[in-house]
């Protein structure tokens, strides 16, 4: 079974919820073509176990693929990428991320990206 969950903060929803979404952290604005940090992690900790665990995370710009983590029971979800910002010419882009459990399914999440 899927979910996806279009929760835009880590205040809302349910703490299932929180516990599947894969929330992203990430300045609110950056330059055009520099690198900043995004870490993606849930909003409050996601069981770690041989029968339930976070089996990766993936992240997109818009619908470009930018990277993925995969994670086995033994490892906490939560990542950090180094991201370049697009060039001059855009006014914002969005960062989307995507995590499955093993046995809730595909969890998204989306933030929304300025370009200064």
């Amino acid at each position: 079974m899927n979910y996806f969950c279009g929760i835009n903060r880590m205040k809302e929803g349910t703490e299932f919820e929180k516990k599947h979404t894969p929330f992203i952290e990430c300045p609110d604005t950056v330059k055009p073509d520099e690198f900043f940090e995004v870490t993606i992690k849930t909003g409050y900790p996601h069981p770690i176990e041989d029968s339930h665990y976070i089996q990766w995370v993936e992240l997109y710009m818009s619908d470009i693929y930018l990277a993925r983590a995969d994670f086995t029971q033994f490892v906490k979800p939560e990542v950090k990428f180094v991201v370049k910002a697009p060039s001059k010419g855009h006014k914002s882009f969005t960062l989307r991320a995507l995590m499955r459990c093993n046995l809730h399914g595909i969890w998204e999440f989306k933030k929304e990206v300025k370009i200064e």
